[in-house]
Order: structure tokens, then sequence, then C-alpha cells
């Protein structure tokens, strides 16, 4: 162990502390825990690290600190390779990995989630997880970071907390925006220019904090042919890519780095930082979840900073201005994300999320939102417990909607399709690169008018010239074909321009979530896309818009932009499809159209209706629902049993008055159990009462069975003596309606040719209530109460 490390002072108290229960550690960046406290830990370790790069990096170096070959006892486990065998003591491995192979804890004697400030989705459970293990059978527990809420963190897990007091170098930060705003993503390569000329004079290597890989390659080409050695570094470079960040260079050396190099991996040289602020997180939005440009918060600021002031003062360089304001700290992703990862890691391992103890527990509606996702999916089942299916979908290194696509496909015959149009979409960033399209109509991809087919094509095919894909995106998703395929048994050729099935994919798509499929709806010149909920529009790059008359899409991917209450959502991949898939698929939900009577039976028009559109008719006998409402829709016109309607009017309204003077202790009152229900409530339940099941069941049915029962007998004749329903003068009639609240009734001329109202004579007694007679010469008062 290298004694200068600020980490080292802290090994007495921290083995005695670690003999008594769990840990909780922190010590400035690049202090040596990350690389000396997995040696002090006896038997075996895992040490769970957030990011590939940190992982290969930090066992690499450990490897050396031992002595030993990379793989033997010092290992490392990520998404697409790994190093290590029987002798390994120390492992490295990503969140997601170590969730996966339950063996990985099991066999651990200590776990030690490092890194933890950054609190993603896996590490979150993965601290509830081992919280909620019997104390006896709980492997040593160490929760490490540069940034942590020490004295909290070690309250929820019942620990101690230990901290290394640093030795930090000063840190020169320079603003070079303008405004209140953050740089835009077209002003970074600028914004790096000018930072590296500033920086001339200043020494060490440069460390340059870019969002995102596209960010990179952008800066990348732009310092071609500069005096600097250009390095990137992410995590999707091999680990032999990935050293060169590390290792000394003939020239001053300018790494173009993602947020990975903000912790865990410590870069030596570094005198200057350029920070753009900015960061791709992922944001959930209506139901869709985003790779988005965002701004970093302050904790962020000060960690990317710090990376210039390791070993002398440095310097960083903010490519925005002191007035912009950003957040205190990064929310954890359980407060900003989708759920549905957490519900089924969860679910997975036999618990419920609501029954875990997490440090910031995830609100209610979101877990239920994500619940409803995987049961919609089939990946839970009763009481939320996992499903073979979800099962499936927890073991794929997908998100569960891509992990849905390749589950169906193989059951519909497309696998290879599909799993070439998940690589694609897993990357989560466009295939396609934006600017002009091709001169070559002949190499546009997009021409075809699915961007299902074109996303396809460019994995397959895909290539700058004259196809104008985006080069990093097209190579990462033929890393994630190839892991794909090999997951799934199949052999790891080459891609080929092989023909699409795009109905099969349209098909499976719609078995694995039935939601994806969306209406077209126009208003004026503007077009959007719906499923009964928010409504999405076309991206510009979407190839869509190249169809006519577009009737309906199945969405495949969709981002959202903007932020608050401007935010948008954009169908980025979508294939459109006619109204008859839909109806094929057996979506949405069948409608009662035009009904009639043929031959004693009922002969309907039945309408499927998907998101308030018809998308199919047919001629048929109804059967069900639908046969019901349409007995009920024939009776309440009057096409059958018309001699029935007016008497069941008639006596439900009887029945209703008879039910308010009740709860007035009037003598002629009948209670009532509930509501007297109206005529077409009536009707309706009596059709289900009576078993109809079929539009044959008509010839079954007859008057009687659909008139409701008469009150009693006294009663019935003490309201018709005291309050008709109908009341009859001779020369006119009159409907009479009870307003008992008001003390009112109401005598509405039905028919006849009276001009003048009724003398009160030839009324009935109404006890009580103000008499009102609406007739030709408008509302009169025959009488006040009496």
């Amino acid at each position: 162990m290298d004694a200068d490390l600020r980490i080292a002072s802290l090994r007495p108290a921290f083995l005695a502390a670690l003999r008594a229960g769990p840990v909780v550690l922190s010590s400035p960046t690049g202090s040596g825990k990350s690389t000396e406290v997995p040696r002090w830990c006896e038997g075996r370790v895992v040490v769970v690290e957030p990011r590939r790069v940190a992982c290969r990096s930090l066992a690499a170096r450990v490897s050396d600190l031992e002595g030993t070959p990379l793989g033997r006892t010092v290992g490392y486990v990520v998404r697409d390779e790994g190093a290590r065998g029987d002798e390994t003591r120390i492992l490295f491995a990503t969140p997601g990995i170590v969730l996966r192979s339950r063996s990985l804890l099991e066999r651990a004697d200590t776990i030690i989630l490092d890194e933890f400030h950054e609190r993603s989705l896996d590490v979150d459970l993965l601290l509830a997880l081992l919280l909620v293990q019997p104390v006896q059978a709980r492997p040593n527990l160490v929760v490490m970071s540069a940034t942590i809420e020490g004295e909290r963190v070690a309250r929820h897990v019942n620990g101690k907390y230990l901290a290394a007091e640093g030795r930090a170098f000063p840190v020169d930060v320079r603003y070079l925006g303008r405004g209140d705003a953050l740089p835009d993503a077209s002003d970074l390569i600028a914004g790096v220019r000018r930072a590296l000329d500033a920086a001339a004079s200043d020494p060490g290597d440069v460390l340059v904090f870019l969002p995102g890989k596209a960010e990179i390659e952008g800066c990348r080409r732009a310092l071609e042919g500069s005096p600097f050695a250009v390095i990137a570094l992410h995590a999707s470079l091999t680990l032999d890519e990935q050293r060169r960040a590390f290792e000394p260079a003939t020239r001053r050396k300018v790494i173009l780095a993602t947020n990975v190099a903000e912790t865990s991996i410590t870069i030596p040289g570094v005198g200057v930082v350029i920070d753009a602020g900015l960061a791709r997180q992922n944001r959930y939005h209506e139901g869709r979840g985003s790779l988005m440009l965002a701004p970093i918060a302050e904790d962020a600021a000060a960690q990317r900073a710090g990376r210039a002031g390791r070993t002398a003062p440095g310097v960083c360089y903010r490519l925005w201005s002191p007035s912009v304001g950003l957040a205190k700290s990064t929310l954890p992703e359980i407060h900003r994300e989708s759920l549905v990862p957490l519900v089924l890691s969860a679910a997975a391992w036999g618990v419920r999320v609501e029954d875990l103890p997490f440090l910031d527990p995830p609100k209610p509606y979101a877990v239920e939102a994500a619940r409803a996702d995987l049961e919609a999916w089939g990946a839970l089942g009763e009481k939320g417990a996992v499903t073979d299916s979800g099962r499936d979908l927890f073991a794929l290194p997908l998100g569960a909607p891509l992990g849905r696509l390749l589950v169906e496909a193989k059951r519909t015959g497309c696998l290879e399709d599909a799993i070439d149009l998940v690589a694609a979409l897993s990357v989560g960033r466009p295939i396609f690169a934006a600017g002009p399209a091709p001169e070559d109509p002949h190499g546009d991809l997009r021409l075809a008018g699915c961007d299902v087919t074109a996303v396809v094509r460019a994995v397959r095919i895909g290539s700058w010239d004259p196809h104008r894909v985006a080069g990093f995106v097209v190579e990462e998703a033929r890393r994630v074909r190839s892991r794909l395929r090999r997951l799934h048994g199949l052999s790891d050729a080459p891609p080929r321009d092989v023909p699409v099935d795009r109905e099969a994919l349209a098909r499976t798509a719609l078995l694995a979530d039935p939601r994806v499929v969306h209406i077209a709806r126009r208003r004026g010149g503007q077009l959007a896309f719906s499923n009964g909920g928010t409504e999405l529009e076309l991206s510009r790059e979407s190839a869509v818009r190249n169809v006519r008359d577009v009737e309906a899409i199945v969405v495949l991917d969709a981002r959202a932009f903007g932020a608050g209450k401007g935010t948008h959502l954009q169908v980025t991949c979508a294939t459109a499809i006619p109204l008859s898939w839909i109806a094929r698929a057996g979506l949405g939900e069948d409608r009662l159209g035009a009904v009639h009577v043929e031959s004693g039976r009922v002969a309907a028009k039945v309408e499927r209706v998907y998101a308030g559109r018809v998308v199919a008719v047919r001629d048929e006998t109804p059967k069900g629902d639908v046969a019901r409402e349409a007995i009920a829709a024939l009776f309440l016109r009057g096409s059958i049993f018309k001699d029935a309607l007016a008497p069941a009017r008639e006596r439900l309204a009887l029945r209703a008055l008879a039910a308010k003077l009740a709860t007035r202790g009037h003598p002629a009152g009948v209670a009532s159990n509930g509501p007297v229900p109206t005529l077409e409530e009536w009707v309706s339940f009596r059709v289900k009462e009576l078993g109809v099941a079929s539009g044959d069941d008509l010839t079954l049915l007859s008057s009687k069975d659909l008139l409701p029962a008469e009150i009693p007998y006294e009663s019935r004749a003490a309201l018709e003596r005291e309050f008709p329903v109908k009341v009859s003068v001779g020369d006119a009639m009159y409907a009479a309606e009870y307003d008992l609240e008001r003390g009112q009734v109401m005598l509405r001329m039905v028919k006849g040719s009276r001009r003048d109202p009724p003398p009160l004579a030839y009324l009935p007694r109404f006890a009580g209530l103000r008499i009102c007679v609406d007739g030709p010469r408008g509302v009169t008062v025959v009488r006040e109460r009496g």
C-alpha cells in the first residue's frame, strides 16, 4: 500500500469498525479508498462500482498493486466482458451484474458499495436488499463515496461513519460563459476551443467533461490536427482504448470524457479541467423515459473541478457564467426515473418495493405506475409476483420495454430482426446523423417511410457515406447485437442486408405492449398521434413523414424534449400501419352501431373502436355486452315490445315518487333499498339479469320480461289519487313532474287544445305542494302550497 495515500490513516479504525457492523466511509477523490479498502478486507470481496470504466480500470490498478495478472486474484465483470477465475478474491462489478448474479452476494464475505453518492436505482436497491437480510446472514457492508451524507447513511445502515481528512490543492475556477444559461450543445466545440486557448500556459494535461459520446466524437474530430494528443474516455470503449487516458503521452493530452471521470477513477497528470456543465440523464415524463441533456448540480460541478487539484494547484474553466443557477445536489434516480427496473428487480428477488428499507423511499404513485406497466407486459402476476416472462425480462441486459420485444419475437419468429432493432434502440441515441439527407437518394435508408426498417438496415449496412449514420451509434449497436445474439444462442456472424419483416415486427410490438399503437389525429395542418393518453408528434427525422395519409403508427421509441410544462413527446422510431392491423390484433373495444330486427333476431353493425377511432365495422348477430346493449336500444326506441315501453316508464316514475315520499314520512310512500333506476338503467340491468347472451335470445323474451314490478296496491291507489303521474281534465292531458325539495308539482301539457290552466277543482289534491301548469300561455301558478 502507498503510505502517502490519505486513506491509509483510517485503516486501523476501519478494521475495528468493520468487525462491529456496517461502515460508511468518505474521503476525497484520489485518496485511494477504491483501490486500498478492498485490499484491507478479508475473504471474498465484491466491490460494486456504478460505472463500467471504473470497474475495468480499478481492477487493473488493484491487480498491479497485488502483483498478480488481471483476472487471477483480482478481477472484474461488466455487461460485455469480464476477467475472473476460481482464485479471484476481489471482484469489481457493476450493480446490474450483481443484482442478476445472486451467487455473488451469497458467496461474498464483504460487499463494498463504492461511489454511493451517484444513487442509481440498482445501487439503492442493492443496499435495501442487503439491509433486509438477517444480520447474522448478511455479509460485511461498506458504503463509500467522496461526497456522501455520511452521518445520515450511517444511521440508516446502523453503522459507523469514518471520514478521512483531505489534502486538496487549490483550484482556480474561471467562468467563460455569458448570460444566465448553460451552453447549447451546438456551442460546445467553440467553448472547448476558447478554454484550450485560455489554458495554453496552464500546466498539466486537460480533462474535458462533455455530456455524451456524440459530443465527444464531434469535439475529437474538430481537434484533429491540433498539437494535442486527443483521447476519448467513455464506457463504450474497450479496456485497451480506455488505458490511453491513463498512460503517458509524448504530447499534452486532452481527454474528452463523460461524467465517468467525475469519481472512481483518477487520471494522472491532469492540471486543467474544462467543464461544459451538462450531462445526459434519464428523465421520465408521461410514461416515457428519455436520455436528455440536463444541467449538472453544484455537487457534480465541485467534483469535476476537484479533478484539477489532485497533485498540484489547478485550473477549472467552466463554459457558463457565475449567474447560472445550478441545483444544490443531483436527485437520486429513484426520484427522477421510471421505477420499472426497480419494481421488476425487487420482484425477481421475491420482495415488494414497499417492504424494503430505502434511504429515500420511492414515491407511491411512481411505484404503482411501474407495477401497472409490468402487469400490462405480463411480467408481474397475482399479488405482484414475478412471472416466467418477468424472469426472462430480468435476465436481459435491457430495459423492460425492449426486453419484451425480444421475448415476444421468439414466439413470432422474427428474433433476428428484433435483435437488430433492439440493439439500435438500446443505445439511446439517434442512429442517423443530423443534417441534410444524403445526396444519393439510393443511400437514404429512410425513404421507405419506416423508421423500423431504416434502423435495422442501418445496423446491418450503415456507414457515414452514403447513409449518413452516426458511426459511434452504429458501432455500439453492433456490439449490443453481438451480445444479444450470443445470449439467444445465435451465431455472432456479421450482419447482412436481408429483407426486414416489417409486419412481423409490428405484430411483435403489439403483443409486447398493445399501448404502442397510436392513432393519427389531424387538426388543421398539424398531425399528432394518440392512444387515448398524451399526444405524440413525429420528430423531424422520422421516416414516417414520407408516408401519405398515415392512419396509425406503432411507436418503438419516443423522446421527451423541453422541460416542465414545455415538455413534449416526439416519436423517433415508428412504423405506419393500417387500421385493419389494429382490429386484427384484437385491440380496442366493441361498440354498437346501427341495429335492427331481422327475422325475429337482432342484427347489428358492430364497430371496433381504439383510442376513439373506428378501426373496423362488421355485420353480425351481436354477442355479450353488445347484444344486451342492442336489445335495450331496440326497446327504448320502441322497435320491440312497444306495448311495454310506456307502462315501464310510468311504473319507474311512480316508484321514484313513492321513494321520495317515503323519506318524508308520507303514508303513500314506499321505501327503496337504493336509488330508483332510470328507464335506461332498468332495461340494461334487466336484460343482463335475464341472462341475455346473444341477439338470437330475442325470441326468448316477452313484453312482461321488461316491465318493472309495480309498487303495492294500497300505495299505488293512494298515489294515483293524490300524486298521479298523469292528469286528464277532458280536453287536455298533463304529465306531472314532482320537485319535492322545492315543494312543487309542474303539470306539463302533453296532449290537448286547452289554452288556459285547468280550474283547481278539476285537479288532484297535491297535498302540501305548489301547483304550476306549463301550457300554451306559459307557466302559471294555480296554487301556492296548500
